[in-house]
């Protein structure tokens, strides 16, 4: 059985008893209008009863019922006090606007009237044992004053005990002891008094006294209720002051003034159902922080809550608070309609808003299914502890926003210096996306660049995968989705939801937010960057400052890598048109001429095929002299047989304008040179005119094969660049063909044998403990490869890794000094006679700036300040230079743009040797580094030069590294003698004997530890 129950079941039961115990009494005796005079004024003076919770109301009533059981008899007394007790318990509920319960209107009225019945029944009993009765003497009152409040206030016990066992017992007794000893008990002998004034001086003065006794109850409910507010008010003071303390205390964090806040307000009110909501500032999204329902903590909830929507809507907009008493009955009479998040809405609450400056930041409300559960004071503490904790909240708000800033600002900052000192376009792409992702936690970044075309193009992502391939091909025009409108507009769209957005273009499911911006130099845009996110709402205004700081930032950087690209492209542009032109201009006869104009085209612009055509203007036909890129076949057939003009009118065309002509596409327009675009295949290519002194000499073709190209204003440039240096040396080349060859062939014999055969070693060094073998032929009579050795001295001070100080050498187990090993291998960038006179000349500087013992990258670097700075060849040359210190096998190597020599281990693996860097004589400061291995015994070293790998069969398959490294793989446990011999034996049967280029190769195997040190002859 419940407390309520057991509740109900005490009450009835000590109710009955109690009536019947009257009833068995005899009452009635006085007359009824007596009786009903008492009756009436026990109630009203019961009417001016004080209340304080959790007792029952207190009043003088007990002095009326005493009087009545002294003056008319302890039955009639006892009748008077059931009467009124029953009638005011009934009324109770209606006075006080307490639940209409079966409890509240019959059990407890029962209870009331029977214990008083009972309790004055008891005293009169009590006063016949102690001696016999005379109504109104002293020992009856003695008798009434001990029995009646007892039984009244242990009747309170036990009511308390049962409803809220020991904790309620003695809490009724903590707040009710005073006012029950004051106003009920002592005085209790003023019975007598009225007693007496109704037996001895009449009705008429009992009425009197009647009427003082009233306005005394009434003076003493004032005097109570005054005490009571007082101390309310007092309490109230010292919880707002202790509140107040605490708030200041606490920490500027929202999440612990929340709690802090509710902690304080339960101390002031019943937070059973406690709301306490923050509103966004920038939108219309309203957090509940702190949510408690039925004493339940809930987890914190964001929702949509426009200004004016329901209650806290409402208070938004207007800052005013709100009292309900009872929902039922001012349902239609409230300022708006309530919005519940509970399928049981409540009866009654309170709702304050949390103002500060006029602006309201949050609500606070309070609710309770009781009707009548609050008033206004209860508002009124509330709303005090509201304005407290407005201000606290703001100021945590702009706390938390500064920090926030300032955390932002050092992250943008620490992104700018990062990406500073990054020149590269493409790499500072990649490393914006991937420090804005992982610095701001963003979930997906694009970056979108406006090309030359004026479309958006894909810059970079930090998605990867097929969803990165997809992000690659895509284009977007200006005002196509998000991205392309604010590429339009210049100016950012914040999407929270991309689901509304018509202009949203769908690349990843996962995405609900967006958030574009402008990439903004000098008041132009030139991209756009894209942050998205799995979250819907999760971008806010802070979003948009530190994305258009970002922005700001990436553009600078942009631009400034774009300008480095542009400086560096038409650095490389006007090098590569130098290059050109002084190797074009020292080729004087077409066999020299013709395969090099062929053959630069590919190697700096990346096509796949170059033709050049004379034009015969009589004959109206173009002859191929020389193509690049065919099959054998192909060009047996090709190159020599004329075309027609009204086969190709493209390149008539090209002819009659003097003026270049790139197809982007050649699919679907073959009839525009069919001898080439339908014959090979091609899908863009590029025809120039060669014209010189008025005359059109020819066309020179640049076709990118089967792949389509997109031709850009440098690749314009440098055809064009190409063309006239071309046409120039072809007219020179024909003009002087006769004349100067047989001139320049025999001078370029004679210096070409000499260099040769002085500058190359006669033979390979002899290391204890290691086999070397070297092997040089050229594919004319001289060649622009060489290679050397040298020993180094021993350095005078340690070395310390700067590259300054020298090689360490240590003494082997004979205690003989090991002198380091220079070997160099190199490749001239030209063929013929000045290839070896500049190969004469990087052969003496490379070994002239080495045998001091630097390092190799420091070696090279004073060898390529010297190449460049005191020659004007215009030429450079590839090399890779390693010392070797053979007692211990470690090998410090540096690779100036040289083929990477492969290092064979004893175990299999094959590792290239490389370094970055850029070939000598191209810049005249470069930035050499080198790097350094250790050879195990059995590890064979094998460096060669690009004819090794280039020299193709007759399909035009090179040789290539594949090869090479199955060569030397098979056979790398023999000596190094034979692994040459295998490598060139292995290269004829490839090239069928012919050699299109230098092929210079260096083999250096361990094969044991060092005994003793030789020395170069």
């Amino acid at each position: 059985m419940n407390r309520e129950r057991q509740l109900i079941l005490y009450c009835l039961v000590v109710g009955v008893a109690g009536w019947t115990a009257l009833i068995l009494s005899n009452p009635g005796v006085a007359p009824w209008g007596v009786l009903a005079l008492f009756i009436v004024l026990a109630l009203l003076i019961e009417a001016a009863a004080f209340r304080v919770p959790p007792a029952d109301p207190h009043s003088l009533t007990g002095i009326v019922i005493l009087a009545a059981a002294l003056a008319l008899g302890p039955a009639d007394g006892a009748l008077v006090a059931a009467v009124s007790g029953l009638i005011f318990g009934m009324l109770l509920p209606l006075i006080y606007r307490r639940p209409r319960t079966f409890y509240l209107l019959a059990a407890r009225p029962l209870l009331r009237s029977g214990v008083r019945a009972g309790a004055v029944l008891a005293g009169g009993a009590l006063a016949r044992l102690l001696a016999d009765d005379t109504p109104g003497d002293a020992l009856s009152l003695m008798a009434l004053i001990l029995c009646y409040p007892t039984l009244i206030q242990l009747n309170r016990a036990v009511r308390e005990y049962i409803q809220g066992g020991s904790t309620g017992v003695l809490t009724w007794w903590q707040s009710s002891w005073m006012p029950v000893l004051a106003a009920e008990i002592a005085p209790l002998p003023l019975a007598a008094l009225f007693a007496a004034i109704y037996t001895r001086l009449g009705i008429g003065y009992f009425v009197f006294a009647a009427a003082g006794l009233f306005a005394a109850s009434i003076a003493v409910r004032q005097a109570a209720m005054n005490l009571r507010n007082q101390g309310a008010s007092i309490r109230e003071l010292g919880l707002l002051n202790e509140a107040s303390r605490e708030i200041i205390r606490a920490e500027l964090d929202v999440d612990a003034l929340s709690e802090l806040i509710y902690r304080a307000a339960s101390k002031v009110v019943d937070t059973s159902s406690f709301h306490l909501g923050l509103f966004d500032p920038e939108s219309d999204r309203y957090t509940l922080v702190v949510r408690v329902q039925d004493r339940v903590r809930l987890p914190p909830l964001t929702v949509d809550l426009p200004s004016g929507d329901g209650l806290v809507g409402w208070m938004r907009q207007t800052g005013r608070s709100l009292l309900v008493e009872d929902f039922a009955t001012e349902m239609d009479r409230l300022p708006a309609r309530p919005r519940y998040q509970s399928e049981r809405p409540p009866r009654s609450g309170i709702y304050v808003p949390l103002l500060d400056g006029g602006r309201v930041i949050g609500t606070i409300s309070i609710q309770s299914y009781q009707p009548y559960a609050f008033d206004a004071d209860d508002l009124r503490m509330l709303s005090l502890l509201a304005d407290q904790a407005a201000v606290a909240i703001s100021k945590a708000r702009a706390f938390a926003a500064a920090n926030e800033r300032a955390v932002q600002l050092q992250a943008i900052q620490d992104v700018s210096e990062r990406i500073t000192a990054i020149l590269e376009l493409d790499q500072l792409l990649s490393s914006v996306v991937r420090l804005i992702r992982e610095r701001f936690g963003y979930h997906t970044v694009h970056i979108f660049l406006i090309g030359e075309d004026g479309r958006l193009h894909f810059g970079a992502s930090t998605v990867e995968g097929q969803s990165l391939e997809r992000l690659r091909r895509m284009v977007l025009q200006p005002g196509e989705g998000i991205v392309g409108s604010v590429a339009l507009t210049g100016q950012p769209a914040l999407v929270n939801d991309v689901r509304t957005d018509p202009r949203y273009i769908s690349d990843d499911s996962s995405t609900r937010a967006e958030l574009a911006v402008p990439l903004r130099y000098a008041e132009k845009v030139i991209g756009v960057l894209d942050i998205q996110s799995a979250e819907a709402g999760r971008f806010q205004r802070s979003d948009l400052f530190v994305t258009r700081t970002l922005a700001d930032q990436v553009a600078v950087a942009v631009e400034r890598a774009r300008a480095f690209q542009a400086q560096r492209e038409e650095a490389w542009t006007l090098n590569a048109l130098l290059q050109v032109a002084e190797n074009l201009s020292r080729a004087t006869s077409l066999d020299v001429l013709l395969p090099a104009v062929v053959r630069l085209p590919p190697l700096l612009l990346g096509c796949v095929r170059c033709t050049c055509l004379i034009w015969d203007r009589q004959a109206a036909s173009f002859t191929p002299l020389a193509a690049y890129g065919l099959s054998p076949a192909d060009r047996a057939t090709f190159v020599g047989c004329p075309i027609a003009e009204r086969d190709a009118p493209l390149l008539a065309e090209v002819v009659r304008t003097v003026a270049p002509l790139a197809l982007d596409s050649a699919r679907g327009h073959g009839h525009l040179c069919a001898p080439i675009i339908e014959r090979f295949g091609s899908a863009s290519l590029l025809a120039t005119p060669l014209w010189t002194r008025g005359a059109a000499l020819g066309v020179l073709v640049i076709d990118y094969g089967p792949a389509e190209h997109r031709f850009t204003a440098r690749d314009l440039i440098l055809a064009n660049g190409f063309a006239s240096q071309i046409a120039g040396a072809l007219e020179s080349a024909l003009l002087a063909q006769e004349a100067a060859q047989a001139a320049r062939l025999e001078e370029e014999l004679r210096v070409a044998r000499d260099i040769q055969r002085t500058l190359l070693p006669s033979r390979a060094p002899n290391l204890p403990g290691w086999e070397t073998a070297a092997d040089w032929r050229s594919a004319r009579m001289v060649g622009g490869d060489f290679f050397d050795y040298w020993y180094l001295p021993p350095p005078q001070e340690p070395y310390d890794g700067s590259g300054r100080s020298g090689i360490r050498t240590t003494p082997d187990h004979n205690g003989a000094v090991c002198q380091p090993l220079g070997f160099v291998i190199a490749d001239v960038s030209d063929k013929g006679v000045p290839a070896a006179l500049f190969m004469a000349l990087a052969r003496s500087l490379v070994r002239a700036a080495a045998l001091d013992g630097s390092s190799p990258a420091a070696a090279l670097t004073r060898a390529n300040r010297w190449i460049t700075r005191d020659t004007e060849a215009g030429m450079f040359v590839t090399v890779f230079y390693g010392v070797l210190e053979s007692h211990t096998g470690r090998l410090r190597y540096c690779c100036a743009g040289h083929n990477p020599p492969l290092l064979f281990r004893a175990d299999g693996g094959v590792i290239p040797l490389q370094t970055p860097g850029i070939a000598l004589g191209v810049l005249e400061e470069v930035a050499l580094t080198e790097d350094d291995v250790s050879m195990s015994d059995g590890d064979v070293l094998v460096c060669y030069t690009d004819g090794v790998t280039e020299a193709i069969n007759a399909a035009e398959e090179p040789f290539g590294v594949e090869r090479l490294i199955e060569t030397v793989a098979a056979v790398r446990s023999s000596s190094a003698t034979a692994i040459l011999d295998a490598i060139n034996d292995a290269l004829g049967r490839h090239a069928e004997g012919a050699l299109y280029d230098d092929v210079t190769l260096v083999i250096i195997k361990r094969v044991a530890a060092p005994l003793s040190v030789d020395t170069m002859p």
